[in-house]
């Protein structure tokens, strides 16, 4: 892949995409499966490092990407394509925007967008949640701790992630041994 086609890969999915990172990544997922140039199992892990890296979700797997085929310039280049549309977008299309948000046909517009972003985040999270299945009852605990030491506990969620980190680097050694 050249810097030319790894730019306008982000650049072309970030265009017409609305709903944040978590959709870009549905339509970087749904575009890596037809080209099938890498991996499925090293996509899953930029995805998931992705998902647990701070900042935008599109930007960090837009970084991953990028560096898989170019390196650091590679990685540049991917998130540069990835940031331009929505900039540049809402550059010019926010004052349009807020002086016609009471139209009821814009009003139609960002509610069709909602209910197409609602079914790209739940086709990513069913993807995500049958891939940690397939692979292992172990994959799902991690989550599930999460989930509870956040919801049940009140845990901060930096803090539930370190404790399930730390468990899991625990496991680690004790299965390595």
């Amino acid at each position: 892949m050249t810097f030319f086609e790894l730019f306008f890969f982000f650049f072309k999915i970030s265009a017409v995409t609305f709903g944040g990172g978590i959709v870009i990544l549905g339509m970087v997922k749904l575009e890596q499966d037809k080209k099938g140039d890498i991996d499925p199992e090293e996509f899953e892990d930029m995805v998931s490092l992705a998902a647990s890296m701070p900042g935008p979700i599109a930007v960090s797997i837009a970084w991953l990407y990028g560096r898989h085929y170019k390196g650091f310039l590679g990685s540049v280049v991917a998130v540069a394509g990835a940031i331009a549309p929505p900039f540049f977008i809402v550059l010019a299309l926010s004052p349009i925007i807020l002086k016609y948000s009471d139209v009821p046909m814009v009003q139609g517009f960002f509610n069709g967008v909602l209910a197409g972003t609602s079914a790209i985040i739940a086709f990513v999270v069913f993807d995500n949640v049958k891939g940690a299945l397939s692979s292992g009852w172990w994959n799902v605990v991690p989550f599930a701790l999460i989930i509870a030491m956040i919801g049940v506990f009140h845990l901060h969620p930096l803090f539930a992630m370190l404790l399930v980190i730390a468990l899991q680097f625990a496991r680690e050694r004790v299965v390595s041994r």
